[in-house]
């Protein structure tokens, strides 16, 4: 199978400098590519006009099932994660990180007894919103993410990265939907900060105790995902100070082959 990385190129050619720098001689690159420290301010003064970002214009319902369809894969991801810690290829991590891990698991489930609940309130069935019985993690960096530590926060700053930028990319439907989208958008933008908390941790523990060269913080524009000048941009992607978003069919590409389950 294709690396995430040979996916997403197709949406995101900018990233190739991004990860030869973080992921130095590898050659399955990783699928997230998405680093954090949002641009939400100016997100929520962009007008939300017919040329947004995204292809189609998604109803808050559509987007509370595209954000529990992620936040179901992240849930899981960090379920398997504590299996792991407990008998298997993550037992070696320190406890701070296994604490961590724990904490950020059980942030994720909630996630999605929330967004359930807002589901319902819109009409929908959040047991219809589903993810396979097995998803295909070893996508993520072409191997098995839960056999090394190292391994499996590189692959899990991807995870947290993506949820942020997905996250970020629906501002502007809600936005759109007047009244009906308010209480949706209030929820999301509480959520998209604890995940940009999560992925600013996870940088930090894989540069605390395996010295990755990482840091909680963005750098440079290369380390931010879509780092394009956007047509719906107010402002250039010039420095550190600002980060992308990604919309959902992006973000889709992304994780497609995560979602086809093994």
């Amino acid at each position: 199978m294709k690396t995430l990385l040979c996916l997403a190129a197709q949406t995101a050619a900018s990233l190739r400098g991004y990860f030869s720098k973080i992921l130095g001689g590898l050659t399955a690159k990783p699928w997230g590519r998405i680093l954090i420290l949002p641009l939400l301010l100016l997100l929520l003064i962009m007008p939300a006009t017919a040329a947004s970002a995204q292809s189609a214009t998604l109803s808050p319902r559509e987007v509370v099932e595209y954000a529990l369809t992620l936040e179901k894969l992240e849930a899981d991801f960090y379920r398997v994660a504590v299996v792991a810690i407990k008998s298997g290829g993550l037992s070696s991590l320190p406890i701070r990180a296994k604490d961590a891990i724990t904490s950020y698991g059980q942030d994720e489930a909630q996630h999605v007894v929330d967004l359930s609940a807002v589901l319902r309130s819109l009409g929908g069935n959040p047991d219809s919103v589903t993810i396979p019985a097995n998803p295909n993690y070893d996508a993520i960096l072409n191997r098995d993410p839960f056999a090394q530590p190292e391994d499996f926060l590189q692959a899990l700053q991807y995870v947290e990265d993506t949820g942020v930028a997905a996250y970020k990319g629906q501002v502007q439907n809600l936005q759109a939907a007047g009244e009906a989208g308010k209480t949706v958008l209030a929820g999301a933008l509480e959520i998209h900060t604890v995940e940009a908390r999560h992925a600013a941790g996870i940088r930090y523990l894989r540069e605390t105790f395996y010295g990755a060269d990482v840091r909680p913080w963005i750098r440079d524009a290369s380390e931010v995902l879509y780092n394009e000048d956007r047509s719906d941009n107010p402002i250039p992607f010039s420095d550190e100070a600002f980060d992308g978003y990604a919309t959902r069919e992006e973000v889709l590409k992304i994780v497609g082959p995560i979602l086809a389950g093994k």
